[in-house]
């Protein structure tokens, strides 16, 4: 995946967005690991999830593991109630809707902001990733004042930046 980003703050969100498509990456070739265990090796899905999760990296090895854990004890309803128990999480979810050639983006936007009630995504402009690290970043500096203060600074030189921006264009538009 490739990401043009202009300043060092969006090459940072760029690689933090690379990060996170490596991880989506490691996470589609777990659940084929699982799925070939079961299919053609036949084990049970608890001894699939103790293979491939013996193997794994964290965290995906912890979670491995608990769902192995859970599935031998039988803690839970069934299948599907320890399955949603295991995978919700309270990280927060930031869309980034990205342009399409048909719709320019548009079908994007609108598969990411109407998720069904209890998925909230927050979404971000179409094709805004630095915007969706900002966000990040922000939500993360909630918990990390040193990340806070950083994340402060960063703002004040991206305001700085407008206000020049702006001051450019003003002088422009007065000398027409």
């Amino acid at each position: 995946m490739v990401i043009l980003a202009g300043g060092g703050w969006g090459m940072l969100q760029a690689a933090k967005i690379e990060e996170c498509y490596r991880q989506m990456r490691y996470l589609r070739k777990l659940i084929f690991r699982i799925r070939s265990e079961i299919r053609y090796s036949r084990q049970v899905l608890p001894e699939a999830f103790l293979h491939v999760g013996s193997e794994a990296q964290e965290p995906y090895k912890m979670w491995l593991l608990s769902l192995c854990e859970r599935l031998t004890k039988r803690q839970g309803t069934s299948l599907a109630g320890i399955w949603e128990e295991e995978t919700r999480t309270h990280l927060p979810v930031i869309g980034i809707p990205m342009k399409s050639a048909a719709l320019d983006g548009m079908d994007a936007l609108l598969a990411t902001v109407m998720m069904p009630p209890g998925v909230p995504v927050a979404t971000v402009g179409i094709d805004a990733a630095a915007n969706a690290g900002t966000l990040a970043v922000q939500i993360l500096a909630l918990g990390d004042p040193e990340l806070a203060q950083k994340l402060h600074k960063s703002k004040e030189e991206m305001a700085q930046a407008v206000r020049e921006k702006d001051r450019k264009m003003q002088e422009t538009a007065a000398a027409l």
